[in-house]
């Protein structure tokens, strides 16, 4: 065996998905792993030189984000092709191969429906071409072959899959039989019971290479359906809009309605970056002779189709693309298939060619992927397989929650939306498809929450032109502040911020739980609107008055509760779009209960604030305007006549700052300011400068000495 230092692999098939996070982890781990160099053959194709190819496709690839810079001087591409006889490389490079000591064949057709003779020869004899190349190379260690769990017909009830498949005739006379082309392809499908040409010819190859491997250390490594990375290169990452991504892509953006399967068979999704895994390591295993791995999730591990169905849907009534999801009929191939099929995929397409040719086009052509779903996939939806692995998952694998990691990663790579940029509300938003509805169907909040809620709707769909929310930030902010109680700590702008907190809340309960917003008395002084605010979670505090033992009880109380707290560390609104100093009053207050405490900082920026006018009055010497229902009510009349456009706002949270008996009040009120500040200018949260309808530009209110990082005026 070489010494590690000096490994050198071969993949084909770089350009795939799973090539691509093959050759990723390669690199990332070149020096654990002892790789030297890695060769990648890549065909040239509609006019591309491989080179080309590599350089759009690979290189290009947001799988590689996180290498350094300088990640392909260790890569060098072969100009190749897998079905022609020594993969069809010039002299010049089959020279150049011959320290390779590993080789990885991941090229393969991953069609389900092509014609036995075009699959035989890009599965069968593209495999047994790169077996001829390995036999040649005089330092080989391993060849490894990527084939597929389902090699092994299902033969009624749940099938036990173990890591070894027979073939009722010799895999050569089969073989023969696909490239004679005398023999139809479901007449060879029935000899074996396969259920398409895939299958059936990865089975072949696999045969095929054991078979005639010779000296040559085989390993055969079988992923199940391979989907969006659990880990690395990042979690959810997936370029390939095929297997179960297309099942996601179609029923997430509305338009897929009806499945066949069975609702309680699991479907075996493993990540690709787990198979990744487990072909380096049979590429490095010190077993002799052949060694074939399962590389699958196992039944206990595995989504059932129905949990598939429903946390696809939930997902994606969240987060909305096109059509709202809409599953009509989830279960066997009978009457009610045909009859959901025909009214929830062929007549739309009907309905298209009333409307246009180009959207009766788009239909047709969504409509045949969802035919070619429901036919193809039937086999894999329908059953249980029953995969038994020597190298099994680990158990903190969660198949159902890393269904909704896949929906992430279809959401921001294969949809190319952008989850920092969520549209929470506002003009540019789709609707509910109905506002009361959705009001009342959300999971938490009482009768006044909901009703203010499906007003605020109204509201901002005739004031405002988006509010956008940095998804991530608030899911990495949760994660880091573990079990310690959440106090949400808003920057201050406008009264305004008490609507857009409480409102993201309702709206995204898996962000953030609805809070207990302290405010000041002089709310609750307005008649009416004092109470209102009172049932909707608003409680009262005294600014001026020292120690409050009145509202340290009541701080205490709601987190013993179990309630979640909102304030406003600069207590008032900022004037002048600089961050005041911070008040501590209710921090310590907070830090008395002797809790381990999350301040998350929800910084809000805005591109007109409200009260803009008010603010420059007061802040040319003009005396401050008393707060009255009226004003409040002549501001909402004139939003709803639609003479109120604040234009842009946008959510972005910090991280959270852990505040427990012990810590320094002082340091982290100011630790808040700064998160606040951070998460409101960062570029990849807010824009620096935004495009308005006439033309002209907008920067958001922050003075220089904000953007130097100056702390503010204290």
């Amino acid at each position: 065996m070489t010494p590690a230092s000096t490994r050198t692999f071969l993949l084909t098939g770089a350009t795939g998905f799973l090539g691509k996070v093959l050759l990723e982890e390669l690199l990332r781990r070149r020096t654990e792993i002892g790789v030297s160099h890695v060769f990648v053959l890549i065909r040239p194709l509609r006019g591309l030189s491989a080179q080309t190819r590599f350089t759009r496709e690979v290189v290009a690839s947001e799988c590689f984000a996180n290498l350094p810079d300088d990640w392909t001087r260790h890569v060098t591409v072969v100009e190749g092709n897998v079905e022609h006889a020594g993969l069809g490389m010039r002299d010049e490079s089959v020279s150049q191969l011959q320290r390779v000591t590993h080789v990885v064949h991941a090229a393969a057709s991953v069609q389900f429906d092509l014609p036995v003779a075009l699959a035989a020869r890009a599965n069968v004899t593209a495999s047994l071409n790169a077996l001829d190349v390995a036999r040649s190379l005089p330092r080989l260690e391993r060849f490894v072959y990527v084939s597929t769990a389902y090699v092994t017909p299902a033969r009624g009830g749940a099938p036990i899959v173990e890591e070894r498949v027979p073939l009722p005739v010799t895999a050569a006379t089969l073989y023969e039989d696909c490239l004679r082309g005398d023999t139809s392809d479901q007449e060879l499908l029935a000899r074996t019971g396969h259920p398409n040409t895939y299958t059936f010819t990865k089975a072949l190859a696999e045969h095929l290479l054991l078979e005639r491997r010779g000296h040559v250390p085989v390993s055969i490594v079988r992923p199940s359906v391979i989907t969006a990375s659990r880990a690395y290169p990042f979690p959810g990452w997936i370029d390939s809009a095929a297997g179960f991504a297309a099942f996601v892509m179609l029923l997430g953006t509305g338009h897929l309605r009806a499945v066949v399967c069975d609702p309680e068979a699991r479907l075996d999704l493993i990540p690709v970056d787990e198979v990744s895994q487990r072909i380096i390591r049979a590429g490095l295993g010190d077993e002799d002779g052949e060694v074939i791995r399962h590389a699958v999730a196992g039944t206990a591990q595995s989504p059932t189709m129905a949990h598939c169905w429903d946390a696809t849907q939930r997902y994606f009534r969240v987060q909305r693309v096109e059509l709202p999801p809409r599953g009509r009929y989830l279960g066997q191939r009978g009457v009610r298939f045909m009859i959901a099929d025909l009214v929830q995929h062929r007549l739309p397409v009907v309905v298209a060619g009333f409307q246009s040719k180009a959207r009766k086009r788009q239909a047709q052509k969504r409509a045949v992927r969802i035919s070619y779903l429901n036919d193809q996939f039937a086999y894999f939806t329908t059953q249980t397989f029953d995969f038994r692995s020597s190298v099994p998952l680990d158990a903190a694998f969660d198949g159902g929650k890393f269904v909704e990691t896949v929906d992430r990663g279809v959401y921001r790579y294969l949809l190319k939306r952008d989850d920092r940029r969520w549209l929470l509300a506002g003009q540019r938003h789709g609707g509910h498809r109905g506002d009361v509805r959705w009001a009342v169907g959300q999971p938490r909040g009482n009768a006044w929450i909901r009703c203010a809620s499906w007003l605020s709707t109204k509201l901002f769909r005739r004031a405002i032109g988006s509010v956008t929310v940095d998804v991530p930030s608030f899911e990495r902010a949760r994660a880091e502040a573990g079990d310690a109680t959440m106090v949400l700590t808003p920057s201050h702008r406008s009264y305004l911020d008490f609507v857009l907190c409480s409102y993201l809340a309702f709206a995204r309960p898996d962000l953030l739980p609805i809070p207990h917003i302290a405010a000041t008395m002089e709310f609750a002084r307005i008649p009416i609107l004092g109470r209102m605010l009172r049932a909707m979670h608003a409680f009262y505090l005294r600014r001026g008055h020292g120690k409050d033992p009145e509202l340290a009880s009541r701080v205490r109380a709601l987190l013993d509760s179990g309630s979640t707290l909102a304030f406003f560390i600069e207590g008032a609104r900022s004037r002048s779009g600089e961050f005041l100093a911070p008040k501590r009053g209710l921090l310590r207050c907070i830090q008395a209960t002797g809790r381990r405490c999350a301040l998350l900082p929800i910084a809000i920026t805005y591109e007109r604030v409200p009260e803009q006018a008010a603010f420059d009055r007061e802040l040319a010497g003009h005396p401050r305007d008393t707060m009255r229902l009226a004003g409040l009510l002549k501001w909402a009349y004139s939003a709803w006549r639609g003479r109120v456009d604040l234009g842009r706002v946008h959510i972005a949270c910090g991280a959270p700052v852990i505040i427990d008996p012990s810590s320094d009040v002082h340091a982290a009120s100011l630790e808040v300011i700064e998160q606040l500040r951070g998460a409101m200018l960062r570029p990849s949260r807010t824009r620096a400068v935004v495009a308005v309808p006439d033309g002209e530009t907008w920067s958001p209110p922050v003075p220089v000495a904000v953007l130097a990082g100056a702390h503010s005026a204290q």
